[in-house]
């Protein structure tokens, strides 16, 4: 009965849990385009495909969440990891158009908030943007 009540896309019903990825890249700013379920290995071929953009210090990652439809907690441990290792490099993570039940999932595993704030996606970052 609850599978009823929840509303899946035709494409996770077709494939099972399956992550989208689009990455973009201009000057100093890595814009990810998220859809369908981020889980520990979609995350880690993020993290795999920001890193080859990445050049120098101080680049811009945005995570647009607007595509998401689930989030597994357990890649919030990840996702602060990757978050320490990105300011070691003087690089900054955005996440951009994240709904409040993802930003629950978040909350609820990021007892520190060292993940940055979820920006409202009116004022949240446009690719190629100053921020």
């Amino acid at each position: 009965m609850p599978r009823e009540l929840t509303r899946q896309s035709v494409r996770q019903e077709a494939g099972g849990i399956q992550l989208d990825i689009e990455v973009s890249s201009k000057d100093l700013t890595v814009r990810v385009a998220l859809s369908g379920v981020l889980d520990q290995a979609g995350l880690k071929r993020v993290i795999l495909r920001v890193a080859r953009l990445l050049s120098g210090r101080g680049c811009r990652v945005v995570l647009d969440g607007s595509g998401l439809t689930h989030m597994d907690y357990r890649s919030t441990r990840d996702m602060i990891r990757w978050n320490r290792n990105l300011r070691q490099f003087g690089h900054q993570l955005y996440l951009q158009s994240w709904n409040d039940y993802l930003k629950a999932i978040l909350c609820m595993e990021d007892w520190e908030r060292e993940l940055p704030q979820v920006f409202p996606a009116p004022w949240s970052v446009r690719f190629g943007a100053r921020i």
